[in-house]
Formats: C-alpha cells, sequence, structure tokens
C-alpha cells in the first residue's frame, strides 16, 4: 500500500511539474506578446506605388547627398511642382535626397532603412519627421501609443546611427494636426515630450519642435499654412526650412 502511495504522489508531482511549466511559458508568451511594439517593426508595404517610390529614392542615392530628408508625405510633397523655391532656396546646395513617402508609418520608415535607403551614402545631416500617421485612426487598424511611438522613433534614429554613424540627426517634434483639439493630435503631442529627450541618449540627435511655426495665437492650425491642418503647403514648406536653415548649415560645417 506504501508502495502504491509513494508511486502515486511521485506521478502527482511530476505532473504539478508539468503544468507549472505550461503554465509559466503560457505567461512568458503572453508578456512577449502585449510587449510586443508593432511601430518598431519593420514592415514591408504591398503598394506598388509604395515599392516604385522606394526604388526611386534608392536609384537617388548615387547623389551623394549630403542632406536626406526621413519620413511621410510631409517630406513626399516636397517633390510637389509648386515647391521648387523650396528646393532652390535650402535644399539643392546639399545634394538633398527625399526619402518621403505618404502614408509611411514609422514601422513602414524602418523596413526602408533597413533594405537599401541609405546604403553607400554618408550624409552629414538627416532630417527625421515621421509618426502622424501611426495616430490616425481613421486610415489605419491600429493606433501607436506615445510609449509604442517613441520606440518605433526610436528605432529609427539607432539604424541611422549604426549605418551613418558620421550622420547628424536632426529630428523634428511631429507637426501639430486638425483645427480643434483631438485625440490625435493629443498622441503626437504626448510623443514630442518623450522623444525630446533623445539628445540626453545620444548626443548626436538634435531635437527641434517647429510645430509653433504653424499655429495662430489661439494655438489652431493655421489653414493660409496646412490647407488639410496636416499637410504644409509650398508656403508651409517655406517657413519649415526657414526655421531650420541656421541649424543645418552649422551642423554642415562641423
Amino acid at each position: 500500500m506504501k508502495a502504491i502511495l509513494k508511486k502515486t504522489f511521485s506521478i502527482l508531482s511530476i505532473l504539478f511539474l508539468l503544468i507549472s511549466c505550461v503554465s509559466t511559458e503560457n505567461r512568458d508568451t503572453g508578456h512577449s506578446q502585449s510587449i510586443k511594439n508593432l511601430a518598431a517593426l519593420a514592415t514591408k508595404k504591398d503598394s506598388e506605388s509604395w515599392k516604385k517610390r522606394h526604388q526611386e529614392i534608392v536609384g537617388r542615392l548615387d547623389k551623394n547627398p549630403q542632406l536626406i530628408l526621413v519620413g511621410n508625405s510631409i517630406f513626399h510633397t516636397l517633390d510637389n511642382e509648386d515647391r521648387k523655391e523650396v528646393w532652390e532656396k535650402h535644399l539643392d546646395q546639399y545634394q538633398t535626397v527625399n526619402m518621403g513617402i505618404s502614408g509611411d508609418r514609422t514601422e513602414n520608415v524602418i523596413w526602408r532603412l533597413q533594405n537599401g535607403t541609405i546604403e553607400n551614402i554618408n550624409p552629414k545631416v538627416a532630417i527625421v519627421l515621421i509618426g502622424t500617421n501611426n495616430t490616425d485612426g481613421n486610415h489605419y487598424l491600429s493606433i501607436s501609443t506615445p510609449e509604442e511611438l517613441e520606440g518605433g522613433i526610436w528605432k529609427i534614429c539607432e539604424i541611422l546611427r549604426q549605418k551613418l554613424p558620421d550622420t547628424k540627426i536632426v529630428l523634428l517634434g511631429i507637426l501639430p494636426y486638425g483645427y480643434k483639439p483631438n485625440h490625435r493630435d493629443n498622441i503626437n503631442k504626448a510623443t514630442n515630450e518623450r522623444i525630446a529627450k533623445f539628445p540626453e541618449r545620444d548626443a548626436n540627435i538634435y531635437y527641434r519642435n517647429i510645430g509653433g511655426v504653424y499655429l495662430n495665437e489661439d494655438g489652431k492650425v493655421k489653414k493660409e499654412l496646412m490647407p488639410d491642418y496636416l499637410h504644409p503647403n509650398a508656403e508651409g514648406h517655406l517657413l519649415m526650412f526657414d526655421a531650420l536653415e541656421k541649424e543645418i548649415a552649422e551642423l554642415m560645417n562641423e
């Protein structure tokens, strides 16, 4: 009888250990899933126009750019015909390559930086403006939290620093969005508070928030500079680079 009880106890002990291991494994897996930050995971788009734009950017790298613009449609629209004055006044002198693609979120930029966008170049300055699409709940299935968006933007800076160690990064705060107070703009502002501290982590990152350029005295977005309350028009882009002109010149001469 004692032998049977001893055997039964041993079996129960083994079962208990197995259950504990499975439970621990499930908890660990669940924890890993809960901390997975989609904003920091490289993501390629299936859009043919997106792929074409990416290849066009890669094809421009033989210009030996001294300045690169990393971002979304806010930079992409600099290629519009009415932005020639911006290029003539601020960008042509640095053989600038515009790496903006409309609709990009941080995860898309990460994929591009890891897949040919910054190979075999050594620019002196990279201007990074990204994040507003991560907080757009109208056109995307997911919205990033400020913490997640911070992680995605940091990943972009990290890749740039690793692949372009001699390049200075001018990190712009996410621009204001909307005519009235809104949740998207609130997340953007909270994100800016976090990424403003990046220079403390890396002295080659320079944070600038030029959002005030686009706001009136009441703190509302100026329609004459951002007709859709998101994208600067030609005048808005001129003001953007007017605000950055001195800093870019200083970094170019370091």
